[in-house]
């Protein structure tokens, strides 16, 4: 039987959350663009229904399998989207030059070094000669990325967003693996990762979606952003099950393994799997367009939500333009025991404190003069009931925070 806990369970336990968060009207403005004859359009464009130009006349991307000549076309209409939309897409290679993830970031006003990234696959299977439209598997989350990075371009975030289209999934999650393990390497800071691989197949009509997530990093605080979105903000409370261990068969769990938060977000492929994975009928003649609307709307939703949405760029940009930034990170997060807190202070009189999830304050970790540069703190979680909470760093007008779990 699939290991996952219906909804309910999640909004029980997250119910002193509830009660903290409120609708964000740029967050419902979000979601309310995302536009299913876009993602469609798209779509019809990637799996081979209309043809490309890419500067060569136009081309139907037949097949994007790995070994297929639609692969390196696909690459190249996908950098081409996102430079449409106002981009710089990078190529990240890999693979001794076989393997090209497409990347695109919007940095963020107030903590650039942070890095929420959402992603899907465009690789494609089945392999050899015959067609791999591969339109929900992963056609669906690729195009959703796409959308994601039309519909975010007008607005301001505190953190950085990384739209990745990984290469070589279909061969064992290769493009993604290699992303997270040089991320790792540099010490980037991603806040999470949103995965979306097959959000497009709904065979039984019940509009059952899944949430994977795993106690690793904030996993299951990104989880609970989801859960959280889905039910507050209008056109979505999609019917959901968590699977909690989450499956490791996409891309999230290449974040895993290094010790990145990061959710799947997919069709219930448990008991409702695509009659036409990895087949050459997987086309978009198949997909629920109601369905795939809905589940792109709340991948992007939460990672607009985890990036943070400004009302006031303005005021943002005119309290950051200064030669450094405070920073916060906690870590292990989730917890359970020692949590040990790292902040980089300007200097001047700061103040480091816990807060619950309404804002009250718990814990006082640090208060008085800081130096400029790093500061290491501490504290003991087992003092604190299981739930969310969020570290907060004050310092020359300025306050950043970090959220993390508490698990049992």
């Amino acid at each position: 039987m699939p290991n996952y806990r219906p909804i309910f369970l999640s909004i029980a336990l997250l119910g002193s959350v509830y009660q903290a968060v409120a609708q964000n009207p740029l967050v419902q403005q979000i979601i309310d663009e995302v536009n299913i004859d876009s993602l469609m359009n798209d779509l019809g464009l990637l799996s081979g229904e209309a043809p490309v130009n890419v500067g060569n006349g136009e081309e139907l991307i037949v097949s994007r399998n790995k070994n297929q000549p639609g692969n390196p076309l696909a690459a190249d209409w996908l950098q081409q989207r996102f430079e449409e939309l106002g981009y710089t897409a990078t190529v990240q290679v890999f693979s001794a030059g076989t393997g090209e993830n497409i990347i695109a970031e919007k940095t963020g006003s107030l903590h650039p070094e942070r890095k929420v990234v959402i992603c899907g696959h465009y690789d494609a299977m089945p392999g050899g000669p015959v067609a791999a439209p591969a339109a929900d598997d992963d056609g669906s989350g690729t195009v959703a990325v796409l959308e994601a990075a039309r519909v975010l371009a007008p607005y301001t975030f505190e953190n950085t967003i990384v739209f990745a289209l990984w290469d070589e999934e279909e061969q064992g999650k290769l493009g993604s693996i290699f992303y997270a393990g040089v991320a790792a390497g540099n010490d980037v800071e991603i806040t999470g990762a949103v995965n979306m691989d097959a959000i497009s197949y709904d065979g039984d009509g019940d509009g059952l979606m899944r949430v994977h997530t795993k106690t690793i990093a904030n996993s299951i605080a990104l989880k609970d952003s989801a859960v959280m979105v889905n039910a507050l903000y209008a056109g979505l409370n999609l019917p959901m099950a968590i699977n909690l261990p989450g499956a490791t068969y996409s891309d999230h769990a290449s974040f895993w393994s290094e010790n990145y938060g990061a959710i799947l977000i997919i069709e219930d492929f448990d008991n409702d799997g695509n009659p036409h994975y990895h087949t050459s009928t997987d086309l978009v003649d198949f997909i629920d367009q109601p369905y795939f609307h809905g589940l792109a709307r709340l991948g992007i939703g939460t990672a607009a939500v985890l990036a943070k949405p400004v009302s006031d760029p303005t005021a943002i940009l005119e309290n950051t333009a200064r030669p450094a930034k405070e920073s916060i990170f906690a870590y292990p997060n989730p917890t359970h025991g020692t949590t040990q807190v790292r902040v980089t202070a300007l200097g001047g009189q700061a103040r480091l404190s816990l807060h619950n999830s309404l804002g009250l304050e718990l814990m006082e970790l640090g208060d008085g003069t800081f130096a400029p540069g790093r500061h290491s703190f501490s504290f003991n979680a087992q003092d604190l009931a299981p739930g969310a909470y969020v570290i907060r760093f004050t310092s020359g007008g300025m306050t950043s925070t970090f959220p993390i779990v508490r698990i049992p």
